[in-house]
């Protein structure tokens, strides 16, 4: 008789420092704040693997808001088991509550509030093979693939990828073949990639294909920005690294990322310089005015402005935390 396997407890701590590292760790950088309910405070995660797939569980015993940076790596998956979670993007925002999931891509930038005790089931997947997914379905991404906040297409297809999960949590549990075997758990990895794909909107602005920059030239051009971003980057030298002129380089941003070359490295340097001050301390000798000179920020007032218009508080209020 095959054993039982119990899920994995990777955090249980009262220390809200400690719990935004700990589960910092399984998927990004960030900052954790108490609201109500705070004395009752307390950080729980489990997980269960199959392969490259991650499914955890995690609580916090009280209101939270969760400020985190792209997730890089991974896409997530989750879906309240009781409670309600607030997402915000930009200007999208959206209330989650049992039943529902909302997908995060490696690329999106966002906010979390969790209420009325939420606890989370999410599953983790990396990027890498989720791209693999829509690329088998014909389309190339730019960078990685994109997904919205909405809901699953259907409720069927909602119906068919929370019993997916299920099945990976039973599969975990039991350690079968889809465990023992790396074969058979890189194609479970590949399945559950798919099926998130097939279930949820995915955004296509990255992967169509028209006039302008081919997607080739388009990534070449934002591995360019994103490798030399500390660097002093023209406009001239992100077209002669894309292998395109200017004036097609235009096009293809606009066309494929709704943006232009120029705001994009603007926008990367801010992400860089957001990243380097949550991570800082006022008393490790970091200032402001050394991370915005650093990417490239001359102006300090617009280097706030544009900071407070993309995460809501000013330099000095992350560097504070």
């Amino acid at each position: 008789m095959t054993q039982t396997r119990s899920p994995r407890v990777t955090v249980d701590t009262r220390d809200p420092d400690r719990a935004a590292g700990m589960v910092g760790s399984a998927y990004c950088p960030h900052r954790l704040n108490l609201g109500r309910g705070r004395e009752r405070f307390r950080a729980v995660q489990t997980e269960t693997t199959v392969g490259d797939v991650a499914v955890h569980h995690l609580s916090y015993g009280a209101d939270v808001g969760v400020e985190p940076g792209p997730l890089g790596r991974w896409v997530l998956a989750s879906t309240p088991v009781r409670g309600a979670l607030t997402v915000r993007s930009g200007r999208a925002a959206r209330t989650v509550t049992p039943g529902e999931t909302v997908v995060f891509d490696a690329l999106r930038e966002f906010t979390l509030e969790w209420h009325d005790s939420c606890e989370l089931r999410t599953v983790r997947l990396p990027a890498a093979v989720v791209d693999d997914s829509i690329r088998d379905r014909g389309v190339d991404p730019v960078r990685h693939a994109r997904f919205s906040l909405e809901a699953a297409v259907s409720v069927q297809a909602a119906r068919s990828w929370l019993g997916a999960v299920d099945m990976a949590e039973r599969e975990a549990r039991r350690g079968g073949p889809f465990v023992e075997s790396g074969l058979l758990a890189a194609q479970f990895t590949r399945m559950m990639a798919g099926l998130l794909v097939e279930t949820h909107p995915a955004i296509d602005g990255d992967g169509i294909v028209g006039a302008g920059v081919a997607p080739r030239h388009l990534r070449a051009a934002v591995e360019f920005i994103e490798r030399n971003a500390a660097q002093d980057v023209t406009l001239s030298s992100i077209a002669r690294a894309s292998g395109v002129g200017v004036r097609a380089l235009q096009v293809g941003f606009r066309q494929h990322l709704d943006t232009t070359p120029t705001a994009y490295l603007r926008d990367h340097r801010l992400q860089r310089a957001h990243e380097v001050l949550v991570q800082a301390h006022l008393g490790d000798g970091t200032t402001v005015a050394d991370v915005a000179h650093t990417w490239g920020f001359g102006n300090l007032g617009r280097f706030a402005r544009a900071y407070r218009e993309r995460f809501g508080c000013t330099p000095m209020e992350t560097l504070r935390r």
